[in-house]
């Protein structure tokens, strides 16, 4: 497993670094083989942030984010998010091999729970006019919507959306 420690601001001491290795090595008890375990720590103010991404073999890739006033309470909060992920990961995995492996009838599909694999259960089709961002986030907003799909005038096809922060962010095709 290969440990990337990335800090915005100064450097972290041999010792944190040290603590924080040791804290995710727990991280192979969950999930193997694990390819790189990225850890990007940022502070504000008094606040500690941790960006945990975990890139497994598969291409699974779990990411966690969490805020603390202590590093290794942020450390602690993403880690015991990510070991969430990595549990439903594994579940679902297993409930796919197993409905794989088995011969299933339409009977037996019928009796499996709706939850069991995410679904679309809805299609929608709109037009999309040419805006502004600042249109597009008025729109969003009066919709209750966390994102919303438009056109920009180079029509461009756009994604504004709400952040976990309360800010907005706009995803630009390429």
């Amino acid at each position: 497993m290969e440990l990337v420690v990335r800090t915005q601001h100064g450097h972290l001491s041999p010792e944190t670094r040290s603590r924080i290795e040791a804290k995710l090595a727990v991280l192979t008890r969950y999930l193997t083989p694990i390819r790189t375990v990225t850890v990007d720590v940022s502070q504000k103010d008094k606040h500690h942030r941790i960006q945990l991404t975990v890139a497994g073999e598969h291409g699974v890739l779990l990411r966690a984010e969490e805020k603390a006033n202590e590093l290794m309470q942020a450390l602690t909060a993403a880690l015991d998010a990510v070991r969430k992920q990595i549990e439903r990961y594994k579940g679902r995995h297993w409930r796919n091999a197993q409905r794989h492996d088995a011969d299933t009838s339409a009977a037996a599909v019928a009796d499996q729970p709706a939850h069991a694999t995410p679904a679309i259960v809805r299609t929608k089709a709109f037009a999309i006019k040419p805006m502004h961002d600042e249109e597009a986030l008025e729109q969003m907003e009066l919709l209750g919507h966390a994102f919303y799909v438009y056109r920009d005038h180079s029509l461009e096809v756009r994604v504004i959306y709400r952040r976990a922060d309360g800010r907005h962010g706009v995803i630009i095709t390429s």
